[in-house]
């Protein structure tokens, strides 16, 4: 569940959980309708961002904490317990206490928690939020392969691009209150549904305008753009008839830059006003006579201490019109 601060994902996980109840609408859980079911009574654990362990339990007695309600056998729990910290990396650390383990640690132990009781659904609100940058690249990795080995259905909470992009199979994008794109990653970067979903993932260039022609033999739509000298060539499956009001939408690295005007389905022509250098790629920002401004981005595929275009400098700018998309909503 992605979506930005407000719209509703926690408040979808809690739903789920059995902490909220819905104004309408039903909760299945394989098929199974749990609405009116407690949290305890339904086939799900949560993993908060805090991590919520006992400070007084050692790691494997976290572990054990819900087997115990659920008043497991003792043989059974222990090798239960053994086979979650196997699972999680940490066969050696089940006698120490959470204030002896680092945060990365901390967070397996909740993890495994949560997933010693078999649920059918995990639900996971935010849970790599307190870690820094790069072991939360490192565990988002470790979270995806634990869940293939368990077979466990994650639904996680998130307002980071990148990790639900790194993580999931499915995204489901949220505004407020409502889940406005389900897709995969790849689906949902290059074929948005709404201009918010193409805005809200990844950068994007939008021009504004409205459509002249719309030719279904090829699916080719021509759109003329209110900052743009040329009309825009797309590829659109459906219909769209001429004067619809359109927003046309072109990630910064399906454009390609040049220094004399190319042969290509859609071209324009403007000044370098920003330059951002970012080690793997450069971020321009080129500015047309008639107003647009274009973020393009450039790979640094050699090595240089140097952009390759400076300040004011003129580009041409080109790109396909299958790199363009045409957003109605």
């Amino acid at each position: 569940l992605l979506g930005g601060s407000g719209s509703g994902k926690s408040t979808l996980l809690r739903v789920m959980a059995g902490f909220e109840m819905p104004d309408k609408g039903r909760v299945l859980i394989d098929g199974v309708d749990v609405t009116d079911l407690p949290p305890y009574q339904r086939p799900v654990n949560m993993m908060f961002q805090s991590y919520a362990l006992f400070p007084h339990m050692s790691v494997a007695q976290n572990i054990a904490f819900g087997l115990k309600q659920d008043r497991m056998p003792a043989g059974e729990m222990k090798d239960r317990v053994q086979q979650m910290l196997e699972l999680v990396q940490m066969a050696q650390l089940g006698n120490r206490k959470p204030d002896q383990l680092s945060g990365g640690q901390r967070q397996r132990v909740a993890l495994a928690r949560a997933l010693a009781r078999q649920p059918k659904l995990l639900l996971l609100d935010e849970p790599l939020g307190a870690l820094d940058k790069r072991l939360r690249e490192r565990t988002q990795f470790e979270l995806v392969n634990i869940q293939e080995q368990v077979g466990t259905t994650f639904i996680m909470v998130t307002h980071d691009q990148e990790e639900a992009m790194t993580m999931s199979s499915r995204i489901a994008v949220m505004d407020a209150g409502r889940i406005v794109q389900v897709s995969t990653p790849a689906a949902l970067y290059e074929f948005p549904a709404t201009r918010f979903v193409a805005e809200f993932i990844g950068g994007i260039n939008l021009f504004e305008g409205r459509v002249l022609s719309h030719d279904l033999d090829t699916g080719l739509v021509r759109v003329q753009c209110d900052n743009l000298a040329e009309p825009i060539l797309a590829r659109h499956a459906d219909f769209v008839p001429e004067g619809t009001a359109v927003s046309v939408a072109v990630r910064p690295e399906k454009i390609d830059v040049h220094e004399e005007r190319p042969q290509a389905d859609n071209v324009a022509v403007g000044k370098v006003r920003d330059i951002a250098y970012l080690g793997d790629v450069s971020i321009y920002h080129v500015q047309t006579e008639a107003g647009a401004v274009i973020r393009v981005q450039e790979t640094h595929v050699e090595r240089s201490s140097e952009p390759h275009y400076d300040w004011d400098g003129t580009l041409w700018l080109s790109w396909p019109a299958t790199g363009a998309v045409v957003l109605t909503a």
